[in-house]
């Protein structure tokens, strides 16, 4: 993609000029992948060239939950995400399914009860849009172990967005807006390892708890062997936009880093590795991200619709400080 060059005060670099007074010029890093919802390509949303939609999800219902819609209050085209009951339900056994068992409702989840019985599970459900690339050739790929990868988005809750009090032995429900994941397979089995990047806002109350969530360790064990490191967490107010901006660099070493920044300010700084360095996946030898990034409602079953709207979505693969889209500072050393 081209790089637009500017000479302008809110570069980092100096300006400079020239000895005949002409400045010099200046280059932007601009987005390897964009989308901003408003069509500008002539394609609607989601575009099949650049997004992938959530596998289980039934294809008569694709276009009810995953569009666009205009914002009542900017009046901008953005993303919309919907999530009814039953929506690409996982893991939920015929018993479940006829007693209805929920696993959360108003009062908080029961996942962690569930999921601690023998071979329990907690059944989930989703609707979500996944940036598309070739799992053979890695082509389209955004985010890749090794390498640094910076991107934004900004997210609002919608009215249905449950308002969960929950007791005091219960947690908030698992609500993942945004989730990257290497698949862990062992003997040729899927170990339904959990995204090794992934960020949260569990409904509680008239808003929301947000926070990211680091994963590292092996999956394909019983119980799985896995670590979680939570940033950034915080109380949001409900249909109120939020901007996130991610600082990433994948690595299943000490190598590995993530920085959030929420509504311009820095919250939170992992440094260590990510993802399974034992069991997951591997592509000619060498350990890749198969689940590019996803944007979107992935949650814990329950009987509630809950709505979530996108906007401004970027990913770069250079510092884009300087661009007006990032808009945040450097991470602290």
């Amino acid at each position: 993609m081209s790089m637009r060059l500017r000479c302008t005060a809110v570069i980092v670099a100096a300006v400079v000029l020239l000895p005949s007074g002409v400045c010099a010029q200046q280059a932007v890093p601009q987005p390897v992948f964009s989308e901003d919802f408003a069509g500008a390509s002539g394609a609607a949303f989601p575009a099949a060239d650049k997004w992938a939609i959530s596998g289980l999800l039934a294809l008569a219902v694709r276009a009810q939950r995953i569009g666009s819609a205009s914002d009542p209050v900017t009046g901008k085209t953005v993303g919309r995400v919907t999530v009814e009951t039953g929506d690409a339900l996982d893991g939920a056994t015929p018993a479940l399914l006829e007693a209805k068992q929920y696993v959360c409702d108003g009062a908080g989840s029961r996942a962690g009860e569930m999921e601690s019985e023998p071979g329990g599970v907690a059944p989930s459900e989703r609707a979500e849009f996944q940036v598309k690339a070739d799992r053979r050739t890695g082509a389209g790929e955004v985010v890749k172990f090794g390498v640094p990868a910076w991107y934004r988005f900004a997210f609002k809750t919608a009215a249905d967005w449950p308002r969960d009090r929950p007791l005091p032995d219960r947690t908030p429900c698992r609500t993942a807006i945004q989730q990257i994941k290497q698949n862990a397979v062992k003997d040729g089995v899927d170990c339904g390892a959990s995204p090794f990047f992934k960020i949260e806002a569990r409904p509680l109350g008239d808003g929301m708890r947000f926070f990211a969530q680091v994963t590292t360790g092996p999956a394909c064990t019983a119980p799985h062997q896995v670590s979680r490191t939570q940033l950034c967490q915080v109380e949001l107010p409900g249909e109120t936009w939020a901007i996130v901006n991610v600082r990433l660099v994948p690595a299943q070493d000490a190598g590995g880093r993530a920085d959030i920044w929420l509504n311009g300010a820095h919250c939170g700084t992992y440094r260590g590795p990510m993802g399974d360095p034992e069991y997951g996946v591997r592509r000619n030898g060498v350990p890749f991200i198969d689940t590019q990034p996803r944007f979107g409602i992935y949650r814990d079953w329950r009987a509630e619709t809950q709505t979530i709207y996108f906007d401004k979505i970027m990913f770069w693969d250079a510092d884009p400080t300087g661009h007006p889209d990032w808009a945040v500072g450097a991470p602290p050393p």
